[in-house]
């Protein structure tokens, strides 16, 4: 979520927008930065964390609230899910409101907020649904699906992600010696190299591609990513004997991601609940004219960027022997591997580029803004 609004604000603002973002501080100092011409962004504190989990920002509602009411924007576009965003149920009825749906705000296994919270999360999460004046799904799949949309259909507007277009010479690049995961997909040959990009996550699926690893010799996985499920993961690695045949990276810098992008042969999203909403990843290897290999889960986005047999293959969730079939027949099918990644750079450019995306994202503005006159 936090690189799409990203991305969606520079390229608004270089199509002659003002756009005014207000985001909580992470590795920036809270106050307002002018990142560049018509684009602002100001940062504010997080005092707690929900649970370990949610940040709590009390002067965000309180920036939104004052810009909104001093300024009188055209639009306020909430990015949810986040805590200080439901306050825009309370912003005036003369302020259009558009909320932006990533994802359901469902919580990871093993989560323990307090009770009260949560209940009143869920409360204000309604009471922000009735105020929007309309709702961006990423998919039509994940609207569908949703038990928290399902009373709002007629709100709901299909936007997906997007991507910049990569530059000119995005296909050149140097290899840093420091590069781990980059040196790793290096050294193996053409056709080997799986490339898979996520936080380590129950969801994610990781410990199925490394299963189906294991019986795809010769095959290699290069895991970029961190999160919870790290220790398990390095557990199964060492277990079925991959270590050589199989890096976790960790976190690596966007100029490594890139190039990871770049040398592998085709990209894996093994998720296996909805909680993978859409997957942006998917959009980053198809612009780099990666096959891609993903699960089937009901609901979610994946399967509205992959297309089966046009720019990937679509398996079970969950199903280890057949996600190593898909994974298999793309390793042993170099002309299969090169349409597919061909297909899906042509898909990005048609569906995903950010140009069109923020096109798409226009209208609704435009539609919100001649209704409130």
């Amino acid at each position: 979520m936090e690189r799409f609004v990203h991305d969606l604000a520079g390229e608004q603002a270089r199509r002659g927008h003002e756009v005014h973002v207000l985001a909580h501080t992470g590795a920036q100092p809270a106050g307002s930065v002018a990142l560049a011409e018509g684009l602002t962004i100001t940062r504010v504190g997080v005092w707690a964390t929900l649970g370990g989990y949610a940040p709590v920002a009390p002067l965000l509602p309180v920036r939104m609230f004052s810009q909104a009411i001093r300024s009188r924007p055209d639009v306020v576009h909430i990015h949810a899910p986040n805590p200080a965003g439901l306050a825009a149920a309370f912003l005036p009825r003369r302020v259009p409101v558009l909320l932006h749906w990533h994802a359901d705000a469902v919580f990871p296994p093993g989560f323990r907020g307090p009770g009260p919270s949560l209940r009143a999360w869920r409360f204000l999460e309604d009471k922000l649904l009735r105020r929007a004046d309309a709702v961006v799904v990423t998919s039509p799949e994940y609207a569908r699906t949703s038990p928290f949309l399902k009373n709002w259909e007629a709100k709901c507007r299909c936007v997906p992600l997007g991507l910049p277009e990569p530059s000119e010479s995005a296909d050149t690049f140097s290899l840093h010696p420091g590069w781990r995961a980059a040196s790793f997909l290096q050294s193996h040959r053409a056709g080997s190299r799986i490339l898979a990009v996520g936080r380590l996550a129950h969801y994610k699926g990781f410990s199925i591609l490394v299963e189906a690893l294991a019986s795809l010799p010769g095959a290699v996985l290069c895991l970029i990513g961190d999160g919870e499920e790290r220790e398990a993961l390095g557990r199964c690695i060492e277990e079925l004997g991959l270590k050589e045949r199989c890096l976790l990276a960790g976190q690596v810098d966007n100029a490594e991601r890139d190039a990871c992008f770049r040398l592998c042969d085709m990209f894996c999203l093994p998720s296996i609940t909805r909680a993978e909403a859409f997957g942006l990843s998917l959009l980053e290897a198809m612009q780099c004219g990666k096959p891609c290999v993903v699960t089937d889960v009901p609901g979610s986005g994946m399967t509205h960027a992959v297309s089966q047999g046009e720019n990937g293959l679509v398996c079970p969730p969950g199903d280890a022997p057949a996600l190593a079939r898909s994974l298999g027949a793309l390793l042993n099918d170099p002309a299969a591997r090169h349409s597919m990644g061909r297909a899906g750079r042509e898909r990005f450019a048609r569906l995903f580029s950010l140009r069109n995306v923020c096109r798409e994202m226009e209208s609704v503005y435009s539609e919100l803004t001649v209704r409130h006159g």
